[in-house]
């Protein structure tokens, strides 16, 4: 029902063009700006609408020459490229950083994020570059669950272990206060089994010997009472980067990447400085700017000219760097132990 009713309360403005071009802004801008104003990196292509040529029923925008994700396999073998292959694994993780990276700062930081996140609507770009399109379904969360939000990622990305009590109760005491509402004869290890279904990919069992497939008569999600309406579609968004990391078949924590930014919020860093300290601060995120921009610079023509490179060079190169992310991830996924 709180599903059905928060799809309802969306649709009502579904085909509000104004409203549309207003959220595509704000997103964009949300994304290329750090909450302190200094410039960052944008991780995928948005499409600007074009000022001037927007009413309620109509909406231009820039046009953005690609594919949709769910034609984008049959795309890279009509390319010759296969679907196997080291640069076709490394687009996968690529897409997956990505899609994170974006969710993750809307979400935590504003609060206020794309909410029809489905493959039709993400493209794989001519030039290799990630597009978001439609616009027409946003959500804005309270600051009050953006924050407890916060403090799930830190509780699950801290933790010692998948059947600590400690952690667990942690973990569950938070998924309670976001407003999940559990049966009555639920397991005391529901509720972290919950948070741990819906933001940690990397847990192959469950706390509570629930299973991680949703569809499974196991599953946490046949504990819930109720889901909070205000969540529902950070469900969604989670959910869908979850598939396409087991689509990949890439161990994939949201909450370890999402951490850094959850803990970024939480300490405040955003948030503006005091007058005191405000000429001090100036000349630091002058010198944070020039420093991104000149990371942007390097990113692109190092992207540039890897595209150069003859076939057999970047695929050894695409190859390289797979196989160094994979080692990362192992890594820090072993620093959590069972205790």
């Amino acid at each position: 029902y709180t599903v059905m009713v928060e799809l309802e309360k969306q649709l009502a403005d579904e085909f509000d063009f104004v409203a549309e071009a207003v959220a595509m802004d704000r997103i964009y801008q949300s994304l290329i700006r750090a909450p302190d104003g200094t410039a960052r990196e944008l991780p995928l292509v948005i499409p600007r609408p074009v000022p001037g040529l927007i009413s309620k029923r109509v909406l231009v925008m820039d046009y953005l020459k690609g594919v949709p994700l769910t034609r984008a396999r049959e795309e890279m073998i009509k390319k010759g490229i296969d679907p196997e292959s080291p640069e076709a694994k490394l687009f996968g993780r690529t897409l997956l950083t990505t899609l994170t990276a974006v969710f993750g700062r809307n979400i935590l930081e504003t609060g206020f994020f794309h909410a029809d996140p489905h493959p039709g609507n993400i493209f794989v770009l001519d030039d290799g570059q990630i597009g978001l399109i439609d616009f027409g379904q946003v959500k804005q969360i309270s600051g009050r669950n953006r924050e407890t939000l916060c403090k799930v990622m830190i509780a699950l990305d801290e933790r010692k272990g998948d059947e600590r009590p400690e952690d667990l109760a942690e973990v569950g005491r938070l998924a309670l206060e976001l407003g999940v509402v559990l049966n009555d004869d639920a397991q005391p290890e529901a509720a972290a089994a919950v948070g741990m279904w819906l933001f940690d990919g990397s847990v192959s069992k469950l706390p509570g010997g629930y299973d991680t497939g949703e569809l499974s008569p196991n599953s946490p999600v046949k504990e819930l009472k109720s889901f909070p309406q205000d969540l529902v579609l950070v469900g969604r968004s989670s959910i869908l980067i979850k598939g396409l990391s087991n689509r990949l078949d890439i161990l994939w924590s949201l909450a370890k990447e999402w951490a850094p930014i959850a803990r970024q919020v939480l300490e405040s860093n955003y948030q503006q400085s005091s007058s005191s300290k405000a000429s001090q601060g100036g000349a630091r995120v002058r010198f944070r700017e020039v420093t991104n921009t000149f990371k942007q610079w390097c990113k692109g023509r190092a992207n540039a000219a890897a595209r150069k490179l003859p076939g057999p060079l970047r695929t050894r190169l695409a190859s390289f760097i797979v196989k160094r992310q994979e080692r990362k991830s192992r890594q820090s996924l072993m620093k959590r132990g069972p205790q």
